[in-house]
């Protein structure tokens, strides 16, 4: 992501280079903001219908991230445009490398966002846990894991005597070599000997050598490719990964709630007891309840005491984590009686 233009007071103009952007663009624009950009918008004339390219900003009232089209959809009143245009409704549909302003009640922990988002290494990198039976491949993004599939091994439990002899290892092989086309670096872990068997055959191939790095997992499946995040590997690789930090400070924060640390508490109501009277050191909450009207308020509580509000994403195992223990889990400043 790239700043163009910052004024937070008046209009931020930014480029969204990745689809990543877009998802993290949805996070901070909310309703209410002024968002501006290059449109098609149909036109009647006395006629017929014409589709016009034009500038048009808009008060946002629905904001959506599409999976499917990978874009981000912004729908609200117009507020300025052409003279026979400027009234209605009209729905953005923000692209990759598209350009847009944002005039808005900037808070604290949205401009972190962003801010992280125009300084994120932009690494490309792929997961692949794998044993004997299966290899799971994911894509890390900056706030989440995609999934991307699998491969079943077709003679389960039937041992070859070399690697280069098994249909299995050569169909990983083939797989990786595609994706090397499209990330940076695979990390390449799992249980057993299998992923010494693969990289075995990866340091003789001219595509992938030098492209792989081997990792650690205990399992494979998509829980072995959040192992892999969490033993710090993809820190290793791209120390930005917002993904592998927000795993990180959930695990801290799940460790201490387990020694029964009266320094830590979660839930709407616990939480916003302990903003009202500034006791909050930092908080991290799910962006699936961020611009809920009573979250807000206890984000602004906690940013006028100077407490650290930290955004983390519900697209992995550690947000799912956080979802379940209410959305929202704070550390304290000091005990609360």
């Amino acid at each position: 992501m790239k700043i163009l233009a910052k004024d937070l007071k008046k209009e931020t103009k930014i480029k969204a280079e990745t689809i990543d952007d877009l998802w993290n663009l949805s996070k901070i624009i909310s309703k209410g903001d002024i968002v501006g950009t290059k449109t098609v918008r149909t036109v009647e004339t006395t006629d017929k219908k014409e589709k016009r390219p034009m500038y048009l900003k808009i008060s946002v009232e629905t904001v959506e991230f599409d999976d499917i089209t990978e874009s981000l959809r912004l729908k609200g009143k117009i507020t300025e445009g052409p003279e026979d245009i400027s009234f209605g409704y009209h729905s953005f549909r923000i692209m990759p490398n598209d350009i847009l302003s944002i005039t808005k009640q900037w808070k604290n922990y949205e401009i972190d966002k962003l801010e992280k988002c125009t300084k994120a290494v932009k690494t490309k990198i792929l997961i692949t846990v794998l044993d004997e039976r299966r290899a799971d491949f994911g894509e890390v993004m900056a706030s989440k894991v995609n999934i991307l599939g699998k491969i079943d091994a077709e003679n389960r439990g039937k041992m070859f005597s070399t690697p280069e002899s098994n249909r299995y290892y050569t169909t990983i092989i083939k797989t990786l070599e595609e994706y090397s086309k499209r990330y940076d670096k695979i990390i390449v872990a799992g249980p057993g000997f299998t992923k010494e068997n693969i990289m075995k055959l990866i340091e003789k191939n001219s595509t992938l050598k030098g492209r792989c790095v081997q990792g650690t997992s205990s399992v494979t499946g998509e829980t072995g490719i959040y192992e892999v995040i969490k033993r710090g590997f993809v820190d290793q690789i791209a120390k930005s990964s917002a993904i592998s930090r927000e795993t990180k400070d959930i695990a801290k924060f799940m460790e201490a709630l387990g020694k029964d640390s009266h320094l830590v508490t979660y839930g709407i109501a616990e939480v916003k007891k302990a903003a009202t009277i500034g006791a909050i050191e930092k908080v991290m909450v799910s962006d699936s309840i961020i611009k809920q009207e009573d979250i807000q308020e206890i984000l602004t509580a906690i940013e006028k005491s100077s407490g650290k509000v930290e955004v983390i994403g519900s697209t992995h195992e550690a947000g799912e984590k956080l979802i379940g223990l209410g959305g929202i889990i704070c550390f304290l400043r000091y005990r609360l009686e």
